[in-house]
């Protein structure tokens, strides 16, 4: 089989874990609440784009952080919050899963709901800067995933068609999008388990990013 024309990345829990929050969200006590704090962030973040509107991610996570515990939760917490996103790990077979892809000869973008320089940044930072074509992020085109846009502007941005390019995710809503404008899909179980049959099936479907790399690579 012929390899895939260009590959696109979701960036978190896809490929950086939020395990690295967990002790803020302890010391503010809201143990095990980053999981209800990123899924407000999301719906919210989608409910804006549903609605024509648009506001960046750190002006949404802000507000479902605070959404939280009003009476206690201030700018202070939501700023140490955003602050933290720099220092959030790979996971450990990224390097691995990157590094195939780039072996294979295939382009690479990462596209995020969230700042595609602090994305970057990430990657320079976990030594993974080499392994990526171009970061890319919903701002520039003031709509969330899993809008249309974000999807045509990454195909674009790797002069690629929809049809001959695969989005990877570890969340159905985000291949749900990515499906709708024509691309095929990849999708790690490691974060949902289960995949949700509301959404079309993904193309491929692997334990985590290095196995579906795998197995994208092979189809």
């Amino acid at each position: 089989m012929a390899s895939p024309s260009a590959v696109v990345l979701d960036v978190n829990e896809t490929l950086f874990s939020l395990e690295t929050l967990d002790p803020l969200f302890e010391e503010w006590d809201l143990p095990g609440q980053r999981d209800l704090w990123f899924a407000r962030t999301l719906r919210n973040g989608f409910a804006l784009t549903a609605a024509g509107q648009y506001r960046s991610f750190p002006e949404v996570a802000r507000q479902a952080l605070v959404s939280l515990a009003p009476d206690r939760i201030s700018a202070a917490e939501a700023d140490g919050l955003l602050s933290a996103f720099g220092a959030l790990e790979p996971h450990p077979e990224v390097r691995a899963a990157l590094t195939s892809l780039r072996d294979a000869g295939v382009p690479v973008a990462t596209l995020s709901v969230g700042n595609a320089t602090n994305v970057e940044r990430l990657f320079a930072r976990a030594g993974l800067d080499d392994l990526v074509t171009t970061h890319l992020s919903c701002e520039q085109v003031g709509r969330w995933k899993p809008a249309p846009e974000p999807y045509w502007m990454a195909c674009q941005a790797l002069g690629s068609e929809p049809q001959a390019t695969w989005m990877v995710a570890a969340h159905a809503w985000d291949l749900a999008g990515a499906r709708g404008v024509g691309m095929r899909t990849a999708w790690l179980s490691r974060l949902e388990g289960r995949y949700d049959e509301n959404f079309p099936p993904p193309d491929v479907t692997g334990a985590d990013l290095l196995d579906t790399v795998r197995r994208l690579l092979d189809d």
